[in-house]
């Protein structure tokens, strides 16, 4: 079987987030099942692949040329599709995001003829089924929503224009939506299977709270949706084996996992006091502000808090002068750093993961495999994964008293070594999900 992945970013090549550790792992834990898993990827700016020809297609009304390069990854195939307006320093960000991967969805399904299953992900690749039903290839679709927050919505004329698709596609394909195209809605109405990434999110997104606009067209195929949980890259994220780390350990024995809290207590100058670690985007959805009005309220319970991360300016400032003000107590680092966010994963007490909402989540399970327990609104994947008081604790608020709750939980907890030790203990490595994925291909290809 033969299986197309059709994203936007795929790690190690291209990460911006979660989406990135999905297509980097999912197509190997499918290829163990016997598939034969092929990514097509947007040809960005640094990404190392040797060119192997052109192909045309058409855009705006004239033939382009695109072309077309190849890489691997851990034995699995890496399309490249080579466009001007991708060689540039980052995969998203600029006013013409839209019209990028419009084109690269209609460059790429120029490629998909020989595939039994295409996989298409998030608003990016989200026009593929619709070209399907359209008759551009022939296999089945699959359409999976990462974020549904991100939709891609832009005005119709200049789509059409770009596009050349037939106007009745306007109404009759379902790319309206409140006057304007919306290519996550085209993708929900035209694939012939939806997913996201984990049973409670899939619920939460057909409500009117959870839903994002769309909860009605969810709703109205919802036989057609499941939540398929997100797996994890054990293999890289694996305490006993990291090289980031200077002490190596697992569940049997956690003497490692005490010498790294020493060691990253030492490296930014922490007393030692039950440290919490928050390793994240500063994004609305992740509840970062919340944590910031809690502070004063860690403070006063006697913890420790190390903040990895970047996005709101405003955000960025506010932790910047908490740090300077409560020396020995906060740091910040500004950005990304991936040495340091397995130091933190691995030398931290507890993780906190306040997020407004949460499709799947995976510092939550990147902080359990590292004996870390997390704790974390329940909300989406995290009430999937996380037991209270069992592999981690749970808050419900969505304010600072809810964070709060969640720590107290966390500090009288009799023996969180044992909730440690029962968090590493959890599988989620991507076999289950990819023996899912695997039984859903089979069922639309009438394999089941």
């Amino acid at each position: 079987m033969r299986v197309a992945f059709v994203a936007s970013e795929a790690f190690p090549f291209a990460k911006v987030g979660g989406l990135a550790d999905v297509i980097g792992s999912l197509p190997q834990a499918l290829q163990k099942q016997g598939l034969e898993p092929t990514i097509f990827l947007p040809w960005y700016w640094g990404i190392q692949g040797y060119y192997v020809g052109e192909a045309w297609f058409s855009f705006e009304g004239r033939r382009e040329q695109m072309g077309i390069g190849h890489a691997e990854h851990n034995g699995v195939r890496y399309v490249l599709v080579g466009l001007g307006d991708f060689a540039r320093d980052k995969p998203y960000g600029y006013p013409d995001d839209f019209r990028r991967f419009v084109r690269f969805a209609l460059a790429t399904a120029h490629l998909l003829g020989d595939f039994d299953i295409v996989h298409a992900h998030d608003w990016q690749a989200a026009l593929l089924p619709l070209l399907r039903n359209l008759g551009w290839f022939k296999a089945r679709t699959i359409y999976t929503i990462h974020n549904l927050a991100y939709q891609g919505v832009w005005g119709s004329q200049d789509f059409y224009a770009w596009t050349g698709l037939p106007g009745e596609t306007y109404y009759g394909a379902g790319l309206e939506h409140h006057g304007s195209v919306n290519l996550m809605k085209a993708g929900i109405v035209n694939a012939d299977a939806v997913t996201t990434v984990s049973p409670r999110y899939a619920w939460e997104i057909t409500t009117p709270e959870g839903g994002e606009g769309l909860d009605g067209v969810l709703r109205a195929h919802q036989w057609k949706l499941r939540g398929i949980l997100n797996g994890l890259d054990t293999h890289y994220w694996n305490p006993a084996t990291d090289p980031y780390l200077q002490h190596h350990y697992d569940a049997s024995d956690l003497s490692g996992k005490a010498q790294n809290r020493a060691l990253l207590l030492a490296e930014l100058a922490l007393e030692d006091r039950p440290t919490l670690g928050v390793v994240s985007r500063f994004a609305q959805q992740k509840g970062i502000d919340l944590i910031a009005d809690a502070v004063d309220g860690l403070m006063g319970l006697g913890i420790n808090l190390v903040v990895l991360g970047s996005g709101d300016p405003n955000l960025e400032r506010t932790f910047a002068w908490m740090a300077a003000h409560l020396k020995g107590r906060l740091a910040y680092v500004q950005g990304y750093n991936e040495a340091l966010a397995h130091r933190i994963y691995a030398g931290s007490d507890g993780f906190l993961m306040p997020s407004r909402f949460e499709p799947c989540g995976l510092a939550q399970l990147i902080a359990m495999r590292y004996g870390t327990p997390p704790i974390v609104r329940a909300v989406g994947g995290l009430l999937d994964t996380v037991k209270h008081w069992e592999t981690g604790f749970m808050f419900d608020a969505l304010d600072a008293g809810g964070i709060l709750h969640g720590v107290r939980e966390f500090l009288k907890h009799p023996d969180r070594e044992s909730v440690a030790r029962k968090a590493m203990q959890q599988d989620f490595s991507w076999d289950k999900p990819a023996r899912e994925y695997l039984a859903l291909y089979r069922q639309l290809l009438g394999m089941a």
